[in-house]
């Protein structure tokens, strides 16, 4: 029976609570993975995923005004002043508001990049973490991560982190012949 431990990655890129979500995605992004454990000193405190940042930030305004309601915008049009289009509140807001998607998320000083800065890896990140012991089986591994809908395992033994085992893995060795998919 394969176990874990033949195809857990044990050296284990992780990240600390504090971290800003910023140098989070940015760590995530250098590192070329789509989350991560997080670990306070050698304790584990949690996982973070690349969706896990994007739900925040999904559900937070990434924008404070001084009321938190913008400002009624006015234009002239025959004489007459009429309510301008709400989304032009936004191309006024943000001086690069007519860049397109791509350049606004790759440019550091844009006010999504400042959103980031402001929160912690700790705010996001899921405390109930899902784990599988490293004598476990390749089978266990995958029937929990599609139990969960999770795409990495954390591999603890004693509490302590000793791998990650993701889908990528599973594949890998489904692909390379080590594993048999039946």
């Amino acid at each position: 029976m394969s176990t874990i431990s033949n195809f857990m990655t044990k050296e284990v890129f992780t990240l600390e609570p504090e971290m800003s979500l910023r140098d989070a995605v940015e760590a995530l992004d250098d590192e070329r993975v789509s989350g991560a454990p997080v670990l306070n000193g050698s304790r584990l405190v949690g996982v973070v995923s690349a969706t896990d940042i994007l739900e925040f930030q999904g559900a937070n305004p990434a924008f404070e005004g001084p009321d938190d309601e913008p400002p009624p915008l006015r234009r002239t049009l025959g004489g007459e002043e009429e309510e301008e289009d709400p989304s032009a509140y936004f191309v006024d807001l943000w001086g690069d508001g007519g860049a397109d998607v791509y350049q606004r998320v790759t440019q550091s000083e844009s006010p999504e990049w400042d959103f980031l800065e402001r929160h912690t890896v700790g705010e996001v990140m899921t405390r109930k973490v899902v784990s599988i012991a490293p004598d476990g089986s390749l089978r266990e591994a995958a029937r929990a991560m599609m139990e969960r809908g999770v795409h990495r395992l954390l591999v603890t033994e004693n509490e302590a982190l000793v791998g990650i085992i993701t889908m990528t893995d599973l594949v890998r060795a489904i692909a390379d012949g080590r594993l048999s998919a039946d």
